[in-house]
């Protein structure tokens, strides 16, 4: 009977495993974690170009808007000086130095206020009968 005990284990099915051997092992784990630095190298790559792509812009649309500036400061000088606002004046708006007796000066300094009968309200009408009866 001991044979027949034997017999009837051969006859079980053996359930087959997928074994790695030693060296295996640990040679697939290191091409996984190989993989995925890889793949985290080049995702944070292409984040980098893309910023890198953003700075050269900003940096082309600042050297852009500091052209523009030179150049408006430069009109503005040319607009602020007194011989360009000149010939303006004469070219294109026809105006011309005035004549000296053209000139009148006006004296700004202190003046007494005069006192004015016709800007006085009692006195206007005083002032304006007693002139009738001077006029014949």
């Amino acid at each position: 009977m001991t044979i027949n005990k034997f017999e009837n284990d051969k006859k079980r099915p053996v359930k087959k495993r997928l074994i790695f051997k030693n060296g295996k092992r640990p040679l697939f784990i290191t091409l996984v974690i190989v993989m995925i630095i890889s793949l985290g190298v080049t995702i944070s790559l292409a984040g980098l170009s893309s910023l890198d792509k953003q700075i050269n812009n900003l940096n082309f649309e600042i050297s852009e808007l500091e052209k523009t500036k030179m150049s408006l400061l430069g009109e503005m000088q040319g607009i602020k000086s007194s011989s360009e606002i000149e010939k303006e004046a004469m070219y294109k708006l026809g105006m011309v130095y005035p004549k000296e007796e053209q000139i009148v000066y006006i004296d700004i300094g202190d003046k007494e206020e005069e006192k004015d009968v016709n800007d006085n309200v009692f006195l206007s009408p005083i002032y304006s009968v007693l002139k009738s009866f001077t006029r014949n």
